[in-house]
C-alpha cells in the first residue's frame, strides 16, 4: 500500500511547490517597481475652459533589469460612480532611473460639471501592455483658485 501511495504523495507534493513557485512569481512581477505617493491635485484653470489633475509619484526600481530601461506609466481618472473618464500616459515613455525618481502625469478635465474624482497610477512596459508596479490611488476633490492660493500659503 505505501509503494502504491508514495508516487501518488510524490506528484502531489511537487504539483504543490511547483503552483506555490508560480505564485510567487506573480507577486515578484507586481513589485518590480514600487509607486509611493508624492502629491496630487485638483485645480480650477484661469483663462482655459477646463481644470488641471496633477499626480506625482514617487518610485523605486526593485528589478535592475528595469534600471535605465524605457518604460510608461498609465493614470487612469475615475468619476465618483466609478466610471472611467480619461486615461493618460507619456507619448514616448521615460527611462527609469536606477536610484528612482518621481514622475508626474497631467491632464485637463473639460466637463465642469466633475467635482470629484479618482486618480490610479502605475507604470507599465513602454508597448503599455505589462503592468510593472503596484496602483497608487488619490481621491480629490475639485478646488478653485483662490482655495488653492489660499490654501498654499
Amino acid at each position: 500500500m505505501i509503494r502504491s501511495v508514495l508516487p501518488v504523495l510524490l506528484i502531489l507534493v511537487s504539483a504543490s511547490l511547483l503552483y506555490a513557485g508560480h505564485g510567487l512569481s506573480i507577486v515578484a512581477v507586481k513589485d518590480r517597481i514600487l509607486l509611493t505617493l508624492d502629491n496630487s491635485s485638483f485645480t480650477g484653470l484661469s483663462g482655459v475652459h477646463g481644470n488641471q489633475v496633477v499626480v506625482s509619484v514617487k518610485y523605486q526600481v526593485n528589478d535592475e533589469s528595469l534600471e535605465s530601461e524605457k518604460i510608461n506609466g498609465i493614470m487612469k481618472l475615475y468619476s465618483s460612480n466609478g466610471s472611467l473618464i480619461h486615461s493618460s500616459s507619456f507619448p514616448d515613455g521615460f527611462t527609469a532611473k536606477k536610484k528612482g525618481g518621481v514622475e508626474e502625469f497631467k491632464t485637463t478635465i473639460r466637463n465642469p460639471d466633475i467635482q470629484s474624482l479618482t486618480a490610479n497610477v502605475s507604470f507599465t512596459d513602454l508597448k503599455k501592455t505589462e503592468t510593472l508596479s503596484n496602483v497608487v490611488t488619490s481621491n480629490l476633490q475639485l478646488k478653485n483658485l483662490n482655495e488653492s492660493a489660499s490654501s498654499s500659503r
